[in-house]
């Protein structure tokens, strides 16, 4: 009789334990179906600042410590400078490395048209080749995050895109709220994933997917019969990741001081990954900035 009563008392403790659990647990309440996706933007708003801060930053200015890492197709580290400026919509994200065959990346936005630099004279980076193919990325201010005023978040009214908000998903371990991210005028050939701390809800991660399937090729035998189709090269897989994270407080708002971004594209050819990174050491608002530093000289 007493092994039943601790027996019972046990799992009561077990059940009372459960339950305090998922009262408590900080993620319980972003699992929760019902969110809409714009109150998911309003807690991530406010996770930057109020609205008066964020209205102040008219234009942004963050510098610091770059570096690029290659893994394939062949090993390799450099060390530069990172530069993010940004004004309203326009922006620039630049990294200068100064190496004969690697001189670094400018992906340029003046509002109107995007434009993005070269390695070497003539030759673009793959994925600088991917940006000015799919400038949605630097026209709606998706890539840079938080980093830029122009992170179409801070104007859902005038961006107006399609927001679905599909839960709770694991990213490298971690449980982040996923939204996906449709442009308004976008033929939506690259899928966008925007990712949020549950806790917080900073953005701390955004992902970039896009299939470009293999040409199809129709030939005949010797008889002229048709042949069935056959692809001439296999389908090319790419994967563009963002991470952010170091926040601190700048001006009454809170942005992230570290930036890495991944480039993967596998399938065609030979495979392609390397990784950028920042650490900024200085962030800055309403400086007098350039008009022509939204252009590619």
């Amino acid at each position: 009789m007493a092994r039943e009563t601790t027996g019972s008392h046990r799992a009561g403790f077990y059940l009372l334990g459960a339950l305090l659990l998922a009262f408590y647990h900080p993620l319980l309440g972003a699992k929760d179906p019902k969110i809409k996706a714009e109150e998911l933007v309003a807690k991530h708003l406010e996770s930057i600042g109020t609205a008066e801060a964020r209205a102040a930053a008219k234009n942004r200015t963050a510098s610091g410590v770059a570096q690029v890492t290659f893994h394939m197709p062949k090993p390799g580290q450099l060390g530069g400078i990172g530069t993010f400026l940004s004004e309203g919509r326009m922006m620039r994200i630049a990294m200068k490395f100064g190496a004969p065959d690697h001189q670094g990346e400018q992906f340029v936005f003046d509002g109107k048209s995007v434009d993005v630099g070269q390695l070497r004279l003539r030759v673009r980076s793959h994925l600088a080749q991917f940006v000015y193919d799919h400038s949605i990325l630097l026209k709606e201010g998706l890539m840079g995050g938080t980093m830029t005023t122009a992170w179409p978040l801070l104007d859902l009214a005038g961006r107006q895109p399609k927001l679905d908000y599909t839960g709770l998903k694991k990213v490298d371990g971690k449980s982040l709220l996923e939204v996906k991210y449709r442009a308004k005028k976008d033929p939506g050939d690259v899928q966008v994933a925007l990712y949020f701390d549950p806790e917080t809800f900073r953005h701390v991660y955004s992902e970039y997917r896009l299939i470009v399937r293999a040409m199809m090729v129709q030939g005949k035998d010797e008889m002229g019969k048709t042949l069935p189709d056959t692809s001439s090269q296999n389908d090319a897989y790419y994967k563009i990741q963002e991470w952010f994270d170091d926040f601190r407080t700048v001006d009454s708002l809170s942005l992230p001081h570290g930036y890495k971004l991944s480039f993967n594209r596998r399938g065609s050819g030979e495979a392609v990954i390397f990784d950028y990174s920042n650490a900024f050491t200085q962030i800055l608002h309403n400086q007098a900035i350039d008009p022509k530093a939204f252009v590619i000289q």
